[in-house]
């Protein structure tokens, strides 16, 4: 917690950033009932003005919030100075540290830290945080992810989801998911149905989270769910100045390899799609 206090400070002292603040937030009562933790460690970026605002929850991919060196993902910084400075309150949400986790990307299909249970309920504490805020709109609050981040998007959004607080006055706005793992839900018997409109965006060359599964269930879903692919793009495509590498040690790849990297025609437009897709259905709803 001291670590990311100093690493988000450093930011938050250059004036061509906005302003993060490493907070604690409670856990989901589901939390606490199975001994898991209490609070939650989050980054928040508060906006200009005094609101209230439209917000919007970040969830990290499977390696963090933090790099092996302790330096917060430029892909996730970036995205959430962006979206702070077009007037959203950011919350950035760490849901490996408070479990003792350290990193995912190696673990297979039994992880103790899950899309669909774990995760997902750190959403919904998230939200209940922010709509707990007089700065916040209660009714317009959007999850976006990356990776098992995105695949928390969809899992939480879905309207089976049992992480979702009964007597919740307003769920979730909108969802961004990025290159989530979308072949569980599309080989589902019942059709996979969100709460909220979808956008999904995903490379045509992704070796780690394929996009076929997802335009698969983009096509089942309806009007609601919008999937976007990226031709010649990988995994982090939107991440700045990455070069192209393969990882190794990969849990979820039949070879234990995935491709990753900056592909700059694919961050650009999504650079422009994703807030088109925000302003339209939360901040202009």
């Amino acid at each position: 917690m001291l670590r990311l206090l100093i690493l988000w400070f450093s930011l938050a002292t250059s004036p061509a950033w906005a302003q993060p603040q490493t907070i604690s937030i409670p856990a989901h009562p589901g939390e606490q009932t199975v001994n898991g933790p209490t609070a939650l460690n989050a980054v928040m970026w508060q906006p200009a003005g005094r609101g209230p605002h439209a917000a919007i929850i970040l969830m990290h991919g499977c390696a963090g919030m933090t790099t092996r060196a302790g330096q917060p993902f430029p892909r996730d910084t970036d995205w959430a100075r962006r979206l702070s400075q077009l007037g959203y309150l950011i919350l950035q949400v760490d849901s490996l540290t408070p479990r003792n986790e350290g990193n995912l990307c190696g673990q297979g299909g039994d992880r103790r830290i899950r899309v669909s249970v774990e995760r997902a309920r750190d959403a919904y504490a998230a939200l209940l945080f922010l709509q707990s805020r007089p700065d916040v709109r209660a009714d317009r609050i959007a999850l976006m992810g990356w990776s098992n981040g995105g695949g928390t998007v969809l899992w939480t959004l879905s309207r089976d989801n049992r992480a979702r607080p009964a007597g919740l006055r307003h769920d979730f706005a909108a969802g961004v998911a990025f290159y989530p793992g979308c072949r569980t839900l599309s080989e589902r018997r019942d059709p996979w149905q969100p709460v909220a409109p979808i956008l999904l965006l995903v490379g045509e060359a992704d070796d780690w989270t394929p996009a076929p599964p997802c335009v698969t269930l983009a096509a089942r879903t309806g009007a609601r769910f919008e999937a976007h692919t990226y031709p010649g793009a990988h995994h982090d495509f939107d991440a700045p100045d990455t070069p192209q590498r393969v990882l190794r040690g990969v849990g979820a790849t039949s070879n234990g390899t995935a491709t990753i990297g900056t592909h700059p025609a694919a961050r650009e437009d999504a650079l422009r799609r994703v807030p088109e897709f925000l302003a339209r259905v939360v901040a202009a709803r």
